[in-house]
């Protein structure tokens, strides 16, 4: 049995890099950028109005005031979305200018409409207008190159493709985008006493329902990995074996649950030898979850056996696979948060301890974090409460309120 780190630093070093491909933005979603992207383009692309209003030189409005209001004929009228090669702004004139259209060359600021009082013609057409205000440089003005200039780096390698991600790329007129392929993760699950939780029909006797499945089915998808598949055997190696090799072909990870304790029934170490497959550890001095096992086949796919109870699976899944998957995407190394315990934690030394834990913030603002009841690995019902993991380190005996202790989020990037 060995400790969690030494079992995770074992992941990180075996886990490969995933193939790079070019992919469309409208693709993007949930994508691992590859390599930095620079912008092509400045955003804005030329100097535009934030408002609707009149393009002039704030040199004209300087003594601009409520007793000596200064009057500008409008010379004449730019919208969004023409060009104004011709149309330059000259001093001791205004132009008509609404949102987003660009500024005549030589104008630098734009006073709001409401602002002036105007003199129209009998089509409405303004023909000047009166300020009572000076305009300072650059205001209500959206320089070009403000937002993005070009050649900036507008994702980094490493980085999750978000809707925010795919606002800012658009914007710069970038189509596609270098991403790591996402992983290919099938789940089997293991056991003769399961049966599909869909059967409508009354559980026979000593039978369950399959809920590591529907579980892993949904998570897969939810961590940025392609689902190839969720299948189910009978404690038979020879079951086993035989899907192994079906699947290996086309996956980068598979999952097994149950059949990786020390029983007679837990065939999953021996079936893996069989298959020529490298067992880089066994039992990890975690709870839930300590029968936990990695594997790596001969053609390179990787294989997590889980334990069957599903906290020890979702354990499995958070701290094992996942971290797995990060490094396999190019993703940086997690970042937990520090929260302090609201309430005494009690654990056994010498194991690595993640608890179902919710956490909130007090009045201060100060992060805290309680342990929930029920955290034998069968209970389930306090996973569906929980927001967070409490992780106590091997170290950790007797933890007290008020002592600090790091959370992860149930699934990564997500805030408890």
């Amino acid at each position: 049995m060995i400790e969690y780190n030494k079992a995770l630093k074992i992941i990180i070093d075996t886990a490969p890099s995933l193939p790079v491909e070019l992919i469309n933005l409208e693709n993007a979603i949930n994508a691992v950028v590859a390599i930095d992207q620079p912008s092509p383009t400045a955003v804005p692309p030329f100097d535009n109005s934030a408002m609707d209003g009149f393009a002039l030189h704030s040199g004209d409005t300087k003594n601009a005031s409520v007793k000596q209001p200064v009057s500008l004929p409008v010379i004449g009228t730019v919208t969004a979305g023409e060009a104004i090669t011709n149309k330059l702004g000259t001093a001791g004139t205004a132009w008509e200018i609404m949102t987003g259209a660009p500024v005549p060359t030589g104008y630098d600021g734009v006073i709001p409409v409401e602002l002036v009082k105007i003199q129209r013609d009998i089509t409405g057409k303004p023909i000047s207008i009166e300020l009572t205000e000076p305009i300072h440089t650059g205001r209500n003005l959206r320089a070009a190159g403000e937002d993005f200039s070009a050649g900036d780096a507008l994702i980094h390698a490493g980085q999750f493709i978000q809707a925010n991600q795919i606002m800012g790329l658009a914007a710069t007129g970038v189509s596609r985008i270098s991403a790591r392929q996402p992983a290919r993760v099938a789940a089997i699950t293991t056991g003769n006493e399961l049966t599909d939780a869909a059967n409508t029909q009354p559980l026979g006797p000593g039978m369950i329902n399959d809920s590591n499945g529907p579980y892993l089915e949904a998570a897969i998808s939810s961590i940025g990995a392609n689902s190839a598949g969720v299948f189910r055997t009978s404690d038979s190696a020879d079951e086993l074996i035989t899907l192994i090799k079906k699947l290996q072909k086309d996956t980068d990870v598979i999952l097994t649950t149950g059949g990786v304790s020390a029983g007679r029934m837990d065939f999953i170490p021996s079936a893996l030898e069989q298959l020529g497959a490298d067992i880089l550890f066994h039992r990890v001095s975690i709870r839930p979850g300590k029968p936990v096992l990695f594997a790596r086949l001969p053609n390179g796919t990787l294989v997590f056996g889980l334990p069957g109870n599903p906290i020890a699976v979702a354990v499995g899944l958070r701290f094992f696979v996942i971290p797995a998957l990060r490094q396999m995407q190019g993703l940086p190394e997690e970042q937990y948060l520090t929260a302090m315990l609201k309430k005494p934690v009690g654990k056994k030394q010498g194991f690595r301890f993640f608890a179902k834990a919710e956490a909130m913030s007090d009045d201060t603002g100060q992060l805290q974090v309680v342990a929930l009841p029920g955290q034998e690995s069968f209970k389930i019902s306090p996973l569906m409460t929980a927001n967070c993991w409490l992780i106590a380190d091997e170290e950790a005996g007797e933890m007290a309120a008020g002592d600090l202790v790091k959370i992860a989020p149930l699934y990564p990037d997500q805030f408890p």
